[in-house]
């Protein structure tokens, strides 16, 4: 048996890690199927059940829905996520004017930003528009305060080190402060991702005509389990995909912390 590379995990395990998390999802798969047939209870149901709604609905009838939410889920971390790191990165580096207004938008971030969901849907209607708002908001004072603490890490001596030698602001920015405070940026999407799910959730839920939260509202007030379990299943693999975009795009764009050396 070869020594484990430093720093990686070993994988003494017969078939590898893959093999053994897909037959335990299997095991507890056929559980649940055992467990709904022998209750026959409704709150159980049981996944064949749930696949045969998903296969349904996978003929049409979900596609708008998880257009919607798609959507809304996309644009408000696109705003979000350019207006937090702008905010981080501008307070960061005016240190006098960030101290006078962090203190104000941390106030602001202590409000249950979820429960302006209602305030949002009486202001815009309940199209995307207040989804959007509200998932926009939420990714903002995460992005922000991971930006933020970025940009306040920033060893200030290799900034007026490059300033002694005549860089400009500019330089300096492009150079010391957006690199060294991209992993802070990156982490605070990958933090961000699934708050910003369940506020487009959320939102839907409240108020809205289409999109998966619609969905599950609908089913609820139904009491339709089926229903339930199948667009919960959706959100796992929602959240398991932009996950793993997540990870995929910080290792990309960090990829030169593991370079030379």
């Amino acid at each position: 048996m070869q020594p484990a590379t430093p720093g990686q995990p070993r994988s003494d395990l017969p078939g590898g890690y893959a093999a053994w998390q897909l037959g335990l999802g299997l095991a507890l798969v056929g559980l649940w199927e055992w467990a709904g047939a022998a209750t026959a209870s409704h709150w159980v149901n049981r996944p064949s059940h749930i696949a045969a709604r998903l296969m349904e609905w996978l003929g049409g009838e979900i596609y708008p829905h998880l257009w919607a939410t798609a959507v809304e889920l996309t644009l408000g971390l696109v705003i979000g996520t350019m207006l937090g790191v702008l905010a981080g990165l501008t307070l960061g580096r005016t240190r006098v004017t960030g101290s006078i207004l962090r203190p104000i938008i941390v106030a602001f971030y202590s409000v249950p930003l979820v429960s302006l969901a209602p305030l949002f849907i009486m202001f815009f209607g309940v199209e995307m528009l207040p989804k959007i708002v509200l998932v926009s908001i939420v990714v903002f004072f995460l992005l922000f305060f991971n930006t933020f603490s970025g940009v306040e890490g920033i060893d200030q001596d290799l900034v007026s080190s490059l300033e002694l030698m005549g860089a400009g602001r500019r330089e300096v920015f492009f150079k010391v402060v957006l690199p060294a405070s991209m992993a802070w940026i990156l982490g605070g999407i990958k933090v961000a991702l699934p708050y910003a799910l369940v506020a487009t959730i959320t939102g839907e839920m409240l108020a809205a005509r289409s999109g998966l939260g619609y969905v599950l509202s609908q089913a609820s007030q139904q009491f339709n389990m089926t229903s339930i379990y199948a667009v919960l299943v959706i959100l796992m693999v929602m959240g398991i995909l932009v996950s793993e975009a997540a990870v995929r795009l910080e290792g990309r764009l960090l990829r030169w912390r593991n370079t030379g050396g």
